[in-house]
């Protein structure tokens, strides 16, 4: 019943209007679909019935809007992988092909056995859908071919349309891909339908079209020159000779590594990025398959492919009639290619390749900075931010990992020249990347313009390979059972490294530390290794100059605001004190103390810190060769030290260090040292000006002293622990001090310091000094008494009783 027939089905059945009113009964139901079914002859159900159906045309559906076909053949091409199409479907597609070529075609090559039967349009179609199509139909041709055994003969071909005459799919698929090789078609059309296409005539094609398709279609990939048509390659060639090997065709095989040789490729003067691909590709396949199939191939079918890698290699590294566009595509595409065909063998060649590769293509993040810091406006800025997106999207930059995968494995297999080179570049890019990332930084920071967050994952990517690399070396050059030992200027070079990169550092990585742990054990034991890394650290005079790459239009360059070079720094400071002992003296005084006390006053907590460690490293080491210039050096400066680090304190100085620096100078300084009695005059001072702060700003300081925190009782209470560890002859000096730093204070502190002294004094078992100590303190307890009875009786003669108490205090300690 159409829509244009009456609405109310039950009326029509029953040939009443529906105007005729309600009927007192229910109406009759609709006869079912069953009862439309033709009646056999001879049955009673054959008979006319008395009330036959008036049959309705179907109706005409309104054609759909352009828009909701595109929509739907979207949605269609979405989901073409789970579709099963019928010859109704088949009708529907074809019209809307010459309309939606790129669509429609995929879902027909869904399809080839329902194609054989129909006419395709092939003259108005595009390069790529009609490959895609003859490709489709050469493999409906060849299984049914397969399945017939030869009984119905060769189908028919005239569904190739006019312009293919009556040819087989497969010479037509060469003859096009003959007239792009020439010229007289072009090839801006080859795309991934295009060498699907190409592949399934591949497939298809006898060992003759064959070989003719594939020179084809290298020649015009090499002369399209783009990674991405050599990624599809390598996936095709995968694809064939899987389906080869899984069909036994082992002879296709040996064609396609034959065309793809490196002799073929000299003679015929190819473009070597398809070739390379396609070795890569087939390398794959025989890998997968003697895994899943358990297959064992001869030992020249696998070399034949990787002649070709290393030929491509050798010409990508050393040749140089290749221009730059060719040779980074071809290098880009060795990388690649090797990171999917697994393992090849050692190659010098190879090795070099990836190297390049790895630092120049998919890492070339000192090349994008160096445009960042091209000009100071704002232009270069966001031209390296657009190519920073650009590479953090492409292929390229998301196999950075498994190809310095491929570079550590070729590099444990390397002889000691290769394996030096290689070392000595990649410290070379470390430094580079320093150099750059050290003027953008500065450039970019305060601009806030967004590029340095952008290049935060390259960055890091960058840090993983160094760090995994430097890994690969010290398991390799670091180990006492390798064929060369330990090797100390190997250890310095990869500290250095690590050193150019500790900005980037974000987390410490198992490789990381286990590569600092054997260059740090190697310096331990040799001092030539030692004074090579201290030798490499920047000057003071280095790190107080603006970098050469950046232009700062006149604003003045302050060290301190240098983050990447600080870090860098700290990375030396944190390593420092594991060697210290070995270091000359002269580079010590020449190279590491400046630095030392270049840094002491930094604003950052963690290279304050390492400093003061440092510090207290030299001041513990001892070196029997030169150990009275040491100990000179020492004293020398330990006054620069003190005066430095109490300058900075309390807010930049940590107590930790102070206090660490302090003990260890009173400890391994000669007994009554200049340096020791300035260090201990030098805290007096600072206690005294500390407390003369506290009480201004807070007046019931002596009251909480127990629970306070004030710099200044961390200041005292380092001086009392210093009773304890200075030596005998530097004692005196220092009971002199502290008793006019008492006297100096009013009744409360007074009394406060000497139930702490009488504390520290009673819980100490040093019977050499307790004695003396008691004696000192009763004395002290005395002066201090009756100078609060004397300021109590005459005010007027104030200054009198000071000095008394003053000349009192002064035989006190001269009889102690």
């Amino acid at each position: 019943v159409s829509s244009n027939s009456n609405p109310n089905p039950s009326h029509a059945a029953a040939g009443q209007s529906p105007a005729a009113g309600p009927r007192r009964h229910a109406p009759r139901r609709p006869p079912r679909a069953r009862h439309l079914r033709a009646p056999r002859a001879g049955s009673p159900a054959s008979h006319p019935r008395r009330h036959p159906l008036r049959v309705v045309a179907p109706p005409q559906r309104p054609a759909p809007s352009p828009a909701a076909t595109l929509a739907a053949l979207e949605t269609l091409h979405l989901h073409r992988r789970s579709l099963r199409l019928s010859s109704a479907h088949l009708e529907l597609l074809l019209p809307l092909l010459p309309l939606h070529p790129r669509l429609v075609s995929p879902l027909l090559a869904t399809c080839p056995r329902l194609l054989l039967n129909y006419s395709l349009p092939f003259a108005p179609l595009p390069l790529a859908p009609r490959l895609l199509l003859l490709g489709t139909l050469a493999t409906a041709k060849g299984s049914k071919n397969s399945t017939s055994n030869g009984t119905s003969g060769s189908p028919s071909t005239g569904n190739l349309g006019s312009d293919h005459g009556s040819d087989d799919p497969v010479v037509s698929v060469s003859r096009i891909l003959e007239n792009m090789e020439q010229g007289s078609e072009s090839s801006d059309g080859i795309d991934h339908l295009a060498l699907a296409g190409i592949g399934h005539a591949l497939a298809c094609a006898d060992e003759l079209h064959f070989g003719r398709i594939l020179v084809s279609l290298v020649r015009i990939c090499g002369r399209i020159g783009d990674v991405g048509v050599g990624v599809r390659v390598l996936k095709l060639v995968d694809w064939l000779v899987s389906g080869f090997v899984g069909s036994r065709m082992m002879r296709k095989v040996q064609v396609l590594f034959e065309v793809i040789s490196p002799e073929k490729c000299e003679s015929e003067g190819y473009v070597l990025f398809p070739a390379v691909m396609a070795a890569c590709g087939g390398l794959r396949a025989l890998r997968v398959a003697s895994v899943r199939h358990r297959l064992d191939f001869a030992p020249k079918l696998k070399e034949a492919p990787e002649r070709t890698i290393c030929f491509a290699a050798r010409r990508a590294t050393v040749d140089e009639r290749y221009d730059d566009d060719q040779r980074h595509v071809l290098l880009q595409c060795v990388a690649l290619g090797l990171t999917q065909c697994g393992p090849v063998a050692p190659n010098d060649s190879v090795l070099r390749c990836v190297l390049m590769a790895l630092l120049e293509e998919l890492l070339p993040l000192p090349r994008l900075l160096r445009i960042s810091v091209k000009s100071p406006d704002g232009n270069s800025a966001e031209l390296a931010k657009n190519q920073v997106k650009q590479h953090q999207d492409s292929v390229l930059f998301k196999e950075a990992g498994p190809v310095t995968g491929v570079l550590c494995n070729q590099y444990s297999f390397s002889d000691e020249k290769t394996k030096d080179y290689v070392e000595t570049r990649v410290c070379e890019y470390a430094q580079e990347l320093y150099h750059h990332l050290r003027a953008a930084v500065l450039l970019h920071q305060a601009k806030r313009n967004g590029l340095l967050a952008e290049i935060d994952k390259i960055a890091e990517a960058a840090f993983f390979m160094i760090v995994s690399f430097a890994a690969e070396v010290a398991k390799h050059r670091l180990d006492a059972n390798s064929s060369g030992g330990f090797q100390p200027e190997v250890a310095v070079r990869i500290l250095v490294e690590f050193s150019f990169v500790e900005h980037l550092r974000r987390l410490r990585l198992p490789e990381y530390t286990e590569a600092i742990r054997r260059a740090v054990v190697v310096n331990q034991d040799n001092a030539a290794a030692s004074a090579l890394f201290v030798e490499s650290m920047p000057s003071c005079a280095e790190l107080t100059t603006k970098p050469d790459l950046l232009t700062l239009d006149g604003t003045r360059y302050i060290c301190y605001a240098d983050e990447v070079q600080t870090s860098r720094i700290l990375f030396y400071l944190r390593v420092m004190p594991t060697c210290i002992s070995l270091i000359p003296t002269h580079l010590i005084r020449d190279k590491l103390a400046p630095v030392i006390f270049l840094y002491i006053q930094h604003s950052n907590e963690k290279i304050t810190r390492a400093a003061h460690s440092v510090m207290v490293s030299f001041l513990s080491s001892g070196n029997d060769s030169d150990q009275d210039d040491r100990v000179a050096l020492k004293e020398q400066l330990a006054f620069d030290y003190i005066r430095r680090s109490l300058e900075a304190y309390p807010g930049v100085t940590p107590f930790e260090g102070l206090a660490s620096g302090v003990v260890a100078l009173v400890r391994h300084l000669p007994a009554k040292s200049p340096a020791i009695l300035f260090c201990i005059h030098s805290l007096v001072v600072k206690a005294k000006d500390l407390c003369t702060t506290a009480m201004i700003q807070d007046r019931s300081l002596w009251r909480s002293w127990e629970e306070s925190t004030e710099p200044c009782k961390k200041v005292l209470d380092l001086l009392l622990r210093l009773i304890f560890l200075v030596d005998i002859q530097s004692f005196s000096y220092l009971l002199k001090e502290l008793a006019e730093f008492v006297t100096s204070l009013p009744k409360e502190g007074q009394d406060v310091l000497l139930d702490d002294m009488h504390a520290h004094v009673a819980e100490s078992d040093d019977v050499v000094r307790k004695p003396v100590l008691v004696s000192w303190l009763q004395s002290l307890s005395y002066i201090s008494s009756q100078a609060d009875v004397r300021e109590s009786r005459n005010n007027a003669k104030n200054a009198r009783s000071a000095g008394g108490v003053e000349l009192s205090l002064n035989r006190t300690i001269a009889r102690l």
